[in-house]
């Protein structure tokens, strides 16, 4: 009595996509944290930014001249917060989309992964012209040599981070964007 062995290369071929839910489910729920706490954080702002000590703190920077966008951050903590909490919003919509297997979440979900990816660039940028016009501002010249030299590892350890997350996430995205899973998307 003989018997046909099992195929196997179904159940393999779908366990090479099986991996989406999961993804999207950690991404949906970590993304959505983040967006409740600044939510959280920009209420609380909203209520710290009326006091006393608050208006003490940003008319301090203005006064030492701190850089301009970290001045409007000071000066309005609750619009900061909740400008960061709609830039999350598009992540927890994708996540949500990608997890009920929906194509427009597929690829909604591809391009933010390659959008924050690069804006890892933009912030290295940011953080590197707020910190040298920080550090400029102080007057002991060896402490502006050391902390310069300090910002720039700074700066490198964060483009080297920023290439390597472009890299994974732009092969997470391609990875995505075959045609096993988008044939798995409704």
């Amino acid at each position: 009595m003989s018997t046909v062995p099992p195929q196997l290369t179904a159940p393999a071929a779908a366990a090479a996509t099986q991996f989406v839910r999961p993804l999207a489910l950690v991404s949906l729920l970590a993304s959505a944290a983040v967006l409740i706490g600044l939510l959280v954080t920009a209420l609380l702002a909203w209520v710290f930014a009326r006091t006393d000590g608050w208006a003490l703190v940003a008319a301090l920077a203005a006064e030492s001249r701190w850089p301009a966008s970290l001045q409007w951050m000071l000066q309005h903590p609750a619009r900061t917060s909740l400008w960061m909490a709609a830039a999350c919003a598009p992540a927890v919509v994708a996540s949500w989309g990608l997890y009920r297997q929906q194509r427009w979440g597929l690829w909604s979900f591809a391009v933010l992964l390659v959008l924050s990816a690069l804006a890892n660039f933009g912030i290295t940028w940011w953080l590197d012209a707020v910190g040298t016009q920080v550090i400029d501002l102080l007057h002991d010249a060896q402490a502006v040599a050391e902390l310069h030299l300090q910002r720039q590892v700074m700066t490198f350890t964060l483009l080297g981070t920023s290439v390597l997350f472009l890299g994974l996430q732009g092969w997470l995205a391609w990875r995505l964007l075959r045609p096993d899973i988008r044939s798995t998307m409704t």
